[in-house]
């Protein structure tokens, strides 16, 4: 009977060891589908990788939403708490030589995709890309602008002045060299 109960345990505890090894596991992803998600080179076997099951994107819906679909190559580790990896949870992992960290920076939070880099640090938004907004911006503080700047459609002015190299331009400017008929007048000034 000793027997018996010493070789269930030890059974016990081997299944045990092999769930607590599948817990996490860390790799590449390997394949990317945008309806079944991803799946992660596990090691190599005789036939080539050993793939994990396809395991669902690792984003946030409800509420908040985000997608950032990940990539092939990038290493990430998934997470089976009961060690079925068929229901384990995605997690972004880190960074390899192929997938270098954007930034070294550690006092920023930085986010780089498809040629645009987001760079918050010391209570800056830095946007390095180009940016198209689709609706109505609203800015309350000052505006600096170095470069070209364009407007299609309509400009009002409310309050405050208008200048141009130091010279008023505004609703209140006066020009010299005031003449009737049909004489331009001076500058403003």
């Amino acid at each position: 009977m000793l027997e018996t109960f010493l070789a269930g345990q030890v059974i016990d505890l081997q299944m045990l060891k092999t769930r607590f090894g599948q817990m996490v596991k860390v790799g590449p992803v390997a394949a990317v589908d945008p309806e079944k998600g991803y799946r992660l080179n596990l090691g190599e076997g005789e036939n080539g990788p050993l793939l994990s099951p396809w395991l669902p994107h690792p984003e946030s819906g409800g509420q908040s939403q985000s997608w950032m679909p990940l990539s092939e190559g990038q290493v990430v580790a998934v997470i089976s708490p009961n060690g079925d990896m068929r229901q384990g949870l995605l997690m972004r992992s880190g960074f390899t030589d192929a997938n270098q960290p954007p930034s070294m920076d550690l006092l920023a939070n930085v986010l780089k995709a498809f040629g645009i880099t987001i760079t918050m640090k010391d209570g800056v938004l830095t946007i390095d890309g180009n940016i198209k907004v689709n609706g109505d911006v609203e800015i309350d503080g000052d505006v600096t602008i170095e470069g070209d700047f364009k407007v299609t459609g309509d400009v009002d002015f409310h309050d405050g002045h208008v200048e141009h190299n130091g010279t008023n331009i505004g609703d209140t400017h006066v020009h010299g060299g005031v003449t009737p008929g049909g004489a331009d007048t001076d500058v403003p000034h």
